[in-house]
């Protein structure tokens, strides 16, 4: 196939175009029907007689320019049919009808890098003087590498850790920028006030779970876990004490961790659970379901409780969830303090059951729904922030309104920048993008760069294409032959028990390799993945492999935004703008980088149709802080050709002809395989649907109808835009008026409608947990209203009618 940039067709010669034969109109239709077979049956009788060439000819041909002969010339018939050319496809040029962008303003002479906002205290504190047990400090030191406290621990530890009845009585509300240390903030005082419970002579597993956190996403709870499991391995006695002496107490090891997510075996978490396990770290569906259904979970003695992510854990609907937990504790304690009562049962030991359960709550924005769950979950809770501790919510109004303005930013430390990039160039640029990143990191093995994308059929595409795209050879089958070789050195490097079993029942593959990233493994990560290949792939994008990899890119969504400690993060890529969330998704995504007090850059890709988002989003995180921090807090503009110069190199304008190079070596990757092909198609339908997401009060920013979806097809490898898409804003009048359905087609475009409905209600209800999320926010933004067959909009966007919760509608009344 000719992939080089024609603007014109090629019009074949008539010595090889076939005869055309005038059938005569008019008669009756049999009379017709029959001269149709005859020209059928005289046609394929001719090319039977001739030799088989290879040649399309289109319906509709554009009439061939006369030539003159010339005397030292051959007629352009004849040198046609010595020399035939194949007919060849129109490319649309990358470069060429995009639409202005202005140039970024220089901002001048590069500021000197702010002082980390989030790195642990440079001054005397230690965790010795906040009160934490010397076991459980010398460990951090020794064993985990963690010297001094964050400013949210030094803050929080002293306020939980404390003894005092006044504070006992009270409950944690934990509010920190995100990368601060909030997981050691809860977890080392849970420790802390278990630990003296092993010199109890009837303490053991069999006592039940004591301690339960909650975490919003699978991702989430499995690092909690990690690092609960890194804890619980401190000594028991310190170094310097004898063995025989009389006056220590001996501890046993009887502290255990467990884990409850969803995608597991229940029967084997049954089992853990009969055995006990003092502390337990779930996500909120799987911990409700064995509250309710599992008789040997004993909950009655637990003394803590946290709600990690506690906006997100509301974002994703989990309020009723949690309600039922709180109800499910509270049931079960008692009954135990009934039976203890009445004398039903054996109780060994004398268990204090007047300590009540003390509920920690952290999130990083203290919104309208975090604030309806503190209420229902805490008692007279503190608020506690990085620098202010202990500002008590206002107990005269009845919302509980912290007196502390909220105030939600990235760290001071992290580098932001945006590129305003045309539709036809997002792919190129974000590939230049990685090439420059990796350039940059050269020398550092470990590193790693986060790519946010909107939806997972998105994340699929990427992941394929990215992975089994060549430049060279376009043969495929290398490309899998390689893929699975890089797996099976992948699934050799882990030696767990859930790798062998992974290896046993051959799973897709966690990470590929990409011609165009050199020395580059790329994962994926979304939340219609199975829970074993989601926990693998963050296993080897973490680098828990024995062989560190030169450079990992992970392409993801949101799964991935929240209180995820992802090492070595240099660079967050937002392919796709948040959909949900805002500024505040915005400010979870970057904070991926820059943790800890360790540096990073944030990168966001801003179509023209969003410049404005650009100050937008700056306004929202600037809010009401000091004139310092608003200074600090903006992001950089870089232009899309400088982003290709750096990433694909080459002197002035030979990076366009090595970026167009690139694009189609994408295109020819789809259209080898009608499997690609249908993954782009997808990917191209479901990031509409979810960009028809946006909240009211961002549509001035995004819109569909800003989209050109043309361009918006290059962007996803496809030489044209799907059918799909074009039929479902097209059903849509774009009259100012009233707009409804055309409900005077024909029987053949009513067939196509329909079956195009029943190809999106398809993709709708095949597309994960976060599809219909999508779908569930379409419905309650968009009023619609159904008369005669019919649907009528009103003050909604077009595509959320054509393309969201409607289609059901529609479907459901054909």
């Amino acid at each position: 196939m000719d992939d080089g940039l024609v603007l014109n067709l090629a019009s074949l010669d008539s010595a090889s175009s076939p005869k055309v034969i005038t059938v005569s109109k008019g008669g009756r239709w049999t009379d017709r029907l029959k001269a149709k077979r005859g020209v059928k049956r005289k046609v394929h009788n001719e090319n039977a007689k001739t030799p088989k060439t290879t040649a399309v000819v289109e319906e509709h041909q554009p009439k061939r320019p006369r030539v003159e002969k010339s005397s030292g010339q051959s007629s352009t018939k004849e040198h046609q049919h010595t020399h035939p050319r194949p007919p060849t496809q129109i490319i649309s040029s990358l470069f060429s009808y995009n639409p202005k962008i202005e140039a970024p303003v220089d901002p001048g002479p590069s500021k000197a890098p702010s002082a980390p906002s989030n790195a642990p205290l440079t001054d005397a504190s230690s965790f010795s003087g906040l009160g934490l047990n010397p076991l459980i400090h010398a460990h951090l030191a020794s064993k985990m590498d963690i010297q001094k406290p964050t400013s949210i621990q030094r803050a929080a530890l002293p306020v939980i850790l404390s003894t005092s009845p006044d504070k006992l009585a009270r409950d944690i509300f934990i509010q920190s920028q995100t990368g601060s240390g909030k997981t050691l903030s809860f977890l080392l005082p849970i420790i802390q006030d278990l630990l003296p419970l092993s010199s109890l002579s009837y303490i053991d597993r069999s006592i039940g779970t004591l301690a339960i956190i909650i975490a919003p996403t699978r991702e989430l709870a499995k690092q909690i876990s990690d690092v609960l499991e890194s804890l619980l391995k401190l000594r028991l006695r310190a170094m310097d004490e004898a063995a025989d002496d009389a006056n220590t107490s001996r501890l046993t090891r009887w502290l255990v961790s467990g884990l409850l997510i969803g995608g597991g075996t229940r029967t084997h978490e049954k089992a853990r659970l009969r055995k006990g396990l003092p502390i337990l770290v779930a996500t909120p569906g799987r911990l409700l379901d064995h509250l309710q259904n599992t008789s040997t979970f004993n909950v009655s003695k637990c003394r803590w409780l946290v709600l990690d992510e506690a906006d997100r854990l509301m974002e994703l609907g989990f309020e009723e969830t949690i309600t039922g937990i709180l109800k499910c504790l509270d049931g079960h304690r008692k009954l135990a303090l009934q039976a203890v009562k009445e004398g039903i049962g054996r109780e060994v030991g004398g268990w204090d059951w007047e300590r009540r359960r003390r509920t920690i709550l952290c999130s990083a924005t203290i919104r309208e729904d975090v604030q309806k769950l503190a209420n229902s979950s805490l008692t007279q809770p503190i608020m506690i922030k990085a620098i202010e501790a202990e500002l008590p919510f206002d107990s005269t109004s009845s919302t509980k309104t912290p007196h502390a303005v909220e105030n939600f930013s990235p760290p001071t430390q992290l580098s932001q920048k945006y590129v305003i990039t045309p539709l036809k160039l997002r792919l190129v640029v974000l590939v230049a993008l990685l090439r420059t990143i990796i350039t940059q990191c050269r020398g550092r093995p470990g590193s790693k760069a986060v790519v946010f994308v909107s939806c997972t059929d998105a994340v699929d595409f990427l992941w394929k294409m990215l992975g089994r795209s060549l430049m060279d050879d376009n043969d495929e089958e290398s490309a899998e032959k390689k893929e699975d070789s890089d797996n099976d050195d992948s699934n050799n490097d882990d030696d767990s028990e859930e790798g062998n079993s992974m290896r046993n029942s051959k799973p897709d593959p966690i990470s590929l390799k990409c011609s165009l990233l050199p020395d580059t493994s790329i994962f994926r990560l979304h939340g219609s993945l199975p829970t074993r290949t989601r926990l693998a792939t963050l296993r080897g994008f973490s680098g828990s492999f024995k062989n560190i990899l030169p450079f990992s890119v992970l392409l993801c969504t949101s799964v991935a935004s929240r209180g995820l400690d992802l090492p070595l993060v240099q660079s967050v890529i937002q392919y796709d703008l948040p959909t949900e969330g805002g500024a505040t998704e915005y400010v979870h995504r970057v904070g991926r980088t820059a943790r800890a007090g360790k540096g990073g850059e944030a990168w966001s890709f801003v179509s023209p149709s969003e410049v404005s988002w650009v100050q937008w989003v700056e306004g929202k995180m600037r809010g009401d802080s000091s004139e310092n921090e608003k200074k600090n807090i903006s992001l950089t503009p870089v232009s899309p050709e400088t982003v290709l110069k750096s990433g694909f190199g080459g002197k002035g304008s030979e990076y366009e002809e090595r970026a167009t190079q690139v694009q189609l070596s994408f295109e020819r990757w789809v259209l080898q395989r009608k499997e690609n092909a249908g993954l782009a198609r997808k990917a191209f339908m479901s990031h509409m649907r979810a960009y028809a997401t946006h909240p009211s009060d961002e549509k001035h920013i995004f819109h569909i109808r800003h989209l050109h979806l043309g361009h918006l097809a290059k962007a996803f490898a496809l030489r044209e835009t799907p059918k799909a898409a074009t039929s479902a804003s097209g059903n849509v009048s774009q009259k100012s008026g009233k707009k409804k359905m055309d409900g005077g087609v024909s029987k053949k475009r009513e067939k196509d409608r329909v079956a195009n409905i029943k190809d999106a209600k398809w993709e709708f209800n095949h597309n994960g947990d976060a599809e219909r999320r999508m779908r569930d926010i379409v419905r309650a933004q968009g009023r619609q209203s159904k008369k005669a067959g019919v649907m009528l909009s009103s003050g909604t966007s077009e595509f959320q009618i054509a393309g969201g919760y409607a289609l059901e509608k529609m479907v459901g009344s054909i």
